[in-house]
Formats: structure tokens, C-alpha cells, sequence
């Protein structure tokens, strides 16, 4: 294998010999004038390079060359494939005790799914079946491995009893979303068993689940993202998001699928391609979606369409294993002419008004603003819209983040942090004055109000290890301070 120096050089002197070596004389009583006029004068000695891309070659060799000359190998077509698939069909497992129709009916099948696959890969799927013992009744298993390059399944390895649950358990991470969780359990257990798409195509490879959550700031929908890849996939590391701020400008989409060939960078990929091939297992979570140029946002038409995306380098990734998350605060404020905002709608007004007035935004937006309603129509019925945090959600929330504190203080320090019945009172009043900035807003407060002035008490009273201490008292008279008692 050449290292990068060596093969340039290499590339260059093949280049050159190409230019500069005398075709081959002609072994003949003629002399070079009689075959000049017989035949076209040869001035180079063509070279042929057999690669599976442009890319694969020196920039510098192919960018505006005129003397290179591209001829693409086409894939096979339906038919050409029909008959590599019959020719093979029948050394794989499982083939022979099938009756006709249903060999016709995965052969079929393996036609179908092996679209846009070059011969060698058909034989490579093939060889997969063989080597791993995949009965031809479950082609597409097999077909699967070879486009992800993984043989385990993690959807195949799901706890079924927690997607059964998956209402419950989400819930106690997302409070107050009772529609919003009800409406993304729904889709998880579509997902498992692969459901997604079904409706269109039998082969379908769209993403297993598609969820568009909107709705106002801080009231989950970023934790729901978190709570489904830990249902779902058991660890953070399934995690992949992205903010969609960073990509407003109409080249940021070269981060996503990586430079083209011939720009700096083009050799490293695209972050969100290289994430998808190194874990197609994935929950993708496109934050804050409505702020990204409108030239990124098709690239989304692939991923949810056909399920996969192709990076700059030339690379097929697959989201076929992949839960794909949208977030968006459209239609909670507009912008006016003079470029201040108004906020639409407003925790007061009851939910099925806040839903409609989100969900007329998004379509507008989609629709008119941007004039991409085929993603709005990709994205389908799957827009969940989260309602405010009310009263009685954000003390539950209240609750839980007071609760993190105090174990927090107590696995860290052993300290014992005692609140009495009226002081936590007291303090829920304070923190849940306003509830426009949802549980975020919640836990800003509760840092500013309980925690900076705790952190700061423990170091004037020498708090030491073991030690236990209630809570007396907060003041608000010059910023915020509370009395601690040991």
C-alpha cells in the first residue's frame, strides 16, 4: 500500500509518461508518412484508471483537465440484477425448501432492495448470507448488514417491556406533556417493528421514527430527544445533535456531508455522515431546525425519503436504524417590521389554541416562507406540540431539581441539606413567579435564589464532610442570600 507522498508521486509519473511517450511503431515495410496518412497520428499513450470514484484520484489530476475523460460504469438494471440474483438465489440457505412462489417472492425482494448496487456488491450481499447463515427467507437481514456494515441489531434487542412502558418512563422525565409523550410512545413502538414507510413501499428504508416536536422554550423538548435515546438504545452515546443556529449560512452544509472534492477538507467527511456510519443506531436530533439556511434543510428530503445521504466523498450513509428528531419554536413569537418580536402565544391560553396557532406557523413557514412544502409533507403528521409548564407541572418539576440539589450536596460532601415544609414552600413561590421560560427558566432560578447563596453560606460557616444543616431563611434585600443553621 502506497502512502500518500509515494502515490502522488507515483500518479505523476504516470501522468507524465502519458504525455511523453512515442506510441509504438508499426512493424511494417511501410515508412511513418504512408501511415500517418492511414491512420490518426496517436499523441498520447491513454492510460485507463479503474476507481470507484473521483475522489479517488489526485485533485490536481482531474480538476480542469481536459485531456481526462470520465466514463461511468452504470449500475445494473432491474433485469440485469434479475438475473445475477437467479443465478445465485439458489446456493443460499434456506433456498431449496422453499416452494416456487416463495422463492419468486424473495427473489423479488432481493431485486427490490438491492437498487442502485453495483454487481460486486449483489455478490457481496450474497456472500454475507452465506458466511453468516441468513436463510434466504430473511434476504433483506442480510442486505441490511452489508449496506451498515454491522451484524448486530439493536432494535432486534430491545427490552420490549420498556417500550410497552415507554408512556410511564418518558413521563418521568418530561413533565406535562402528557399528549407529547402519548404521541412519541406511539411512534417508538411503530419503530420496532419497523412500521416506518410501510404505508408507501413494503421495502421501504425510510428512518425507523421521525418526530417534529415544537412548542414554546424549556418545556422538554430537548430532555424528550435525551429520554427516547436512553429508552430506546440504553446510552447517551446514541446521541447526536445538532444545533441548526450554527448552520444558517448556505455553505454550513459542508460541516453535515463533508467539502466536495478539490476543497480543503474534503478527505474528512461531514460530521453528521460520519457520525451515521460509525453508529447507524442513532437518535439525531436537528435542534432548533427553522433557523438553518433552507438550501440545508433539502438535504433532509433524502434522509427522510429514502433514508440515507450521501456525503462528499462519495460515501452512501443509511438512517434506516436512526431516530430522527426535529425541535423548532415556530410560531411562538414573530417577528415585526422593525425587527423587535411579539410573542404569539402565551401560557394563558389554553392548549388546543396554542397548538393551532403553532401548527398554522409551521406550515406557513414551510409552505410560504421558505416554498419547501415537500418537507413539510415528508415530516407528515408527526409535529407534536408541547404546551406551556402550567402551575401544577412546574412544583413536580420544582420538586425534581430541588431533590438533584440535595443529593448532589449529599453523594458529593455527605452534607445534609434539611428544608421545612414552609421554607420549600417559599421557595416554589419564588422560583415559579413565572413559568414564560418553562423548567429552564424554573432551574435558572432556583441556581440564582437557593444554590449561589447556599454555595456562598457553606463557605462563610465552614461547612465541613458529615455535617447536617437547615435552611432558615431567604432574603432578597441586596441580591440573594439565605441563613443556614447547623
Amino acid at each position: 500500500m502506497l502512502c500518500e507522498k509515494d502515490a502522488d508521486a507515483f500518479f505523476y509519473h504516470m501522468h507524465r509518461l502519458s504525455m511523453t511517450a512515442k506510441t509504438k511503431k508499426f512493424d511494417t515495410e511501410e515508412n511513418e508518412a504512408d501511415i500517418a496518412s492511414k491512420i490518426p497520428l496517436l499523441r498520447y499513450s491513454p492510460i485507463v484508471w479503474v476507481v470507484e470514484k473521483e475522489a479517488d484520484l489526485p485533485v490536481w489530476l482531474t480538476i480542469d483537465n481536459q485531456k481526462i475523460r470520465i466514463l461511468p460504469i452504470p449500475k445494473p438494471d432491474n433485469d440485469i440484477r434479475r438475473v445475477i440474483i437467479e443465478s445465485i438465489a439458489p446456493k443460499i440457505a434456506g433456498y431449496d425448501t422453499m416452494d416456487k412462489e416463495e422463492q419468486d417472492k424473495n427473489a423479488q425482494l432481493f431485486i427490490a432492495q438491492t437498487n442502485g448496487f453495483f454487481a460486486g456488491e449483489i455478490i457481496s450481499v450474497y456472500q454475507t448470507a452465506r458466511r453468516e447463515n441468513i436463510n434466504f427467507a430473511e434476504i433483506g437481514e442480510a442486505i441490511r448488514r452489508y449496506k451498515l456494515g454491522i451484524t448486530e441489531n439493536l432494535w432486534a434487542k430491545l427490552d420490549m417491556k420498556r417500550i410497552s412502558d415507554a408512556e410511564a418512563i418518558l413521563g418521568k422525565s418530561v413533565m406535562g406533556q402528557r399528549r407529547a409523550i402519548r404521541h412519541a410512545a406511539d411512534i417508538l413502538k411503530r419503530s420496532v417493528f419497523n412500521l416506518s414507510g410501510a404505508q408507501f413501499s413494503k421495502t421501504s428504508q425510510r428512518p425507523k421514527g421521525v418526530l417534529f416536536l415544537a412548542g414554546p422554550t424549556g418545556v422538554g423538548k430537548t430532555e424528550l430527544a435525551k429520554s427516547i435515546t436512553e429508552l430506546v438504545f440504553g446510552s447517551p452515546n446514541n446521541y447526536i445533535r445538532f444545533d441548526m443556529s450554527e448552520f444558517g449560512h448556505e455553505h454550513a452544509d459542508q460541516r453535515l456531508v463533508g467539502a466536495p472534492p478539490g476543497y480543503v477538507g474534503y478527505d474528512g467527511g461531514g460530521e453528521l455522515t460520519n457520525a451515521i456510519k460509525q453508529n447507524p443506531f442513532s437518535v439525531v436530533l436537528f435542534d432548533e431546525v427553522e433557523k438553518a439556511n433552507p438550501k440545508i434543510l433539502d438535504m433532509f428530503l433524502q434522509i427522510l425519503d429514502d433514508g440515507r445521504l450521501t456525503s462528499g466523498r462519495g460515501e452512501t450513509v443509511y438512517f434506516s436504524e436512526s431516530l430522527i428528531i426535529f425541535t423548532s419554536n415556530l410560531g411562538v413569537y414573530e417577528q415585526l417590521n422593525d425587527g423587535t418580536k411579539r410573542q404569539i402565544v402565551k401560557p394563558e391560553m389554553e392548549y388546543g389554541d396554542v397548538a393551532e396557532k403553532i401548527k398554522n406557523a409551521i406550515d406557513d413557514f414551510f409552505k410560504f416562507k421558505i416554498n419547501r412544502p415537500e418537507i413539510l409533507n415528508r415530516i407528515g403528521k408527526n409535529i407534536i406540540v408541547f404546551d406551556f409548564i402550567r402551575s401544577e407541572t412546574a412544583s413536580l418539576i420544582f420538586e425534581k431539581m430541588l431533590a438533584n440539589v440535595l443529593h448532589r450536596l449529599k453523594d458529593s460532601h455527605e452534607i445534609s441539606l434539611e428544608i421545612s415544609a414552609a421554607m420549600k414552600q417559599e421557595l416554589l413561590s419564588l422560583v415559579c413567579r413565572d413559568l414564560s421560560m418553562g423548567g429552564r427558566g424554573i432551574g435558572n432560578d432556583i441556581e440564582e435564589i437557593l444554590v449561589n447563596p447556599l454555595s456562598r453560606e457553606l463557605f462563610n460557616m465552614g461547612v465541613t464532610r458529615g455535617e447536617r444543616i437547615s435552611l432558615k431563611k431567604i432574603n432578597e434585600d441586596d441580591g440573594w442570600s439565605v441563613e443556614i443553621e447547623k
